[in-house]
């Protein structure tokens, strides 16, 4: 099971490689975004900048997690090779598990950069033990947006995917308050965040991260949207599996 896992892996990042426009996308989209928008304005001031920090890790992990499982489960849907995989003896695990650890690599791509430029130009700061918490959290946040993805793979064609992953993300951002602050989020955006996956996701990071109060109803939403999400990819796989092998 293992090698063939690696076998799946390795198949998938030549593919993601072959093709970088979304991987390059998810690397440089959040940390353009840290660079122009949020260093010049608050990159020294500590308890700003971290919080501004952990909201934009969650934000590239949403980007690349929702781009890279909706596009690579909805084209392998669609393919004759897609198709063929299927019937094979190994099953749907060893698949998923290289789908899995190349969508680790890409998420990879879309924090570190982020890191990085909050590590060396401004003056976020985290005590250990408060990071790797942080850590935690985020792979929460990944399990989500993961199966947001896969989701949105099982339900969608490869070009309503595509059009999904190209703009959807930003509603989920805005609409969980991640592009504002406490003192200028409009009204809607206050009443409408809370019951958003995004919200939770960046709730519970920070929370992590700074040990900074937030309201209940956002984490309990994220549950909910995690066990949704979970119900849906279960189903849509299933129901592709009836409707194509069965």
């Amino acid at each position: 099971m293992s090698s063939l896992t690696m076998t799946y892996t390795r198949r998938n990042l030549a593919d993601t490689i072959r093709t970088p426009t979304m991987f390059l996308t998810v690397a440089l989209v959040p940390v353009g975004v840290m660079v122009f928008f949020v260093v010049p304005f608050i990159g020294q001031d500590a308890v700003a900048i971290t919080s501004a920090t952990a909201t934009l890790v969650v934000f590239g992990v949403l980007m690349a997690c929702v781009g890279h499982f909706s596009v690579a489960i909805a084209a392998q849907r669609e393919s004759a090779w897609g198709n063929y995989l299927r019937t094979l003896p190994g099953g749907i695990v060893p698949q998923m598990s290289g789908y899995l650890l190349v969508g680790l690599a890409v998420v990879a791509a879309a924090i570190v950069p982020i890191l990085l430029v909050a590590g060396v130009f401004t003056a976020a700061s985290a005590p250990p033990s408060r990071v790797l918490l942080a850590a935690g959290a985020l792979m929460v946040a990944v399990v989500t947006f993961t199966l947001l993805g896969l989701a949105m793979g099982y339900l969608m064609s490869m070009r309503v995917a595509a059009i999904a992953n190209s703009v959807g993300f930003l509603p989920l951002a805005v609409a969980g308050g991640m592009f504002f602050d406490d003192a200028d989020t409009p009204k809607i955006i206050e009443q409408i965040a809370p019951f958003v996956p995004t919200r939770g996701a960046t709730d519970l990071v920070l929370v992590a991260l700074t040990g900074e109060s937030v309201g209940p109803l956002s984490l309990v939403m994220l549950a909910v949207w995690i066990t949704v999400l979970a119900g849906l990819t279960v189903w849509g796989h299933r129901r592709d599996q009836v409707r194509r092998f069965t």
